[in-house]
């Protein structure tokens, strides 16, 4: 994922509002191995909610910011001091933000300068990505005694603990329809659960347990069950987290997934 350079006269803010029609043609901007791809397709295609913006330029999209109704916020294309400039004023009122944008000379710097911080995030997948998702296949680990592993339908998406999972997909029909998801539950309340956002031919994992639950191995029984589900669906299971974030490194590992490369966010309270 690289950031194209900036082209002359694009040094200006001129991001207009997609109609969710026109919302395809934004896919040739980002590359192959965007990080968080999943989450661009799973937008056009109306499986989770979200808004765009994009600067044309010949009736051509040249830069295009996507936000989800979660902290991600997905950037492609020319990258300039506008731009980010540009996006913090959008993404007003969001709340939290992580902009995943094109890595290029200046661009940290051009972040910061309109008020966001910058970090990196890992991605992981299974390797090596010329071979289908079918040659990989998760473990598979015993669930724990006095726990039961379920398919999270709407029902049980209304019993999540979950924050992201809540803003990425809004509501349990949604989710029902356009996730994948497994949830440990004990005494009828659910311990801990994983999802996976699919679009472009990838499931991109996320996890969360209960505070009550945590250090027992939960994340792993549920998220293996989602990348295995995945994996019988031809998708490629994808894992992201901060560069930090080393129980999070370790699970992904422990899943067989592979760390590809790290990239650049912008972070804010917007």
């Amino acid at each position: 994922m690289s950031a194209a350079p900036p082209a002359p006269g694009t040094d200006r803010a001129q991001l207009v509002e997609v109609a969710a029609a026109d919302l395809p043609r934004l896919v040739p901007l980002f590359d192959p191995d965007h990080p968080n791809l999943a989450f661009v397709h799973a937008v056009i295609d109306g499986a989770i909610p979200g808004r765009a913006w994009a600067h044309f330029r010949n009736n051509a999209p040249v830069s295009c910011l996507i936000a989800t109704k979660a902290p991600f916020c997905l950037a492609a294309g020319t990258m300039t001091p506008a731009f980010f400039t540009e996006a913090a004023t959008l993404l007003a009122g969001h709340g939290e933000v992580q902009l995943v944008h094109p890595p290029g000379p200046g661009t940290g710097e051009w972040a910061e300068r309109a008020g966001f911080t910058t970090e990196r995030r890992l991605h992981f997948t299974h390797m090596p990505f010329t071979h289908t998702p079918l040659d990989f296949s998760a473990p598979s680990p015993l669930v724990p005694d006095g726990y039961t592993l379920v398919r999270i339908d709407a029902e049980t998406f209304s019993g999540l603990d979950s924050p992201m999972a809540r803003s990425i997909f809004g509501t349990g029909a949604r989710y029902a329809d356009h996730a994948a998801g497994f949830a440990l539950v004990k005494d009828g309340r659910v311990a801990a659960d994983a999802h996976g956002v699919i679009g472009g031919g990838l499931i991109e994992l996320g996890i969360h347990t209960h505070p009550d639950h945590r250090r027992k191995g939960l994340a792993f029984v549920v998220l293996a069950a989602v990348s295995r589900w995945g994996s019988r669906r031809g998708l490629r299971s994808v894992m992201t987290c901060h560069a930090h974030k080393t129980p999070s490194i370790a699970l992904a590992r422990k899943l067989g997934l592979t760390e590809e490369f790290s990239y650049p966010i912008a972070k804010a309270t917007c």
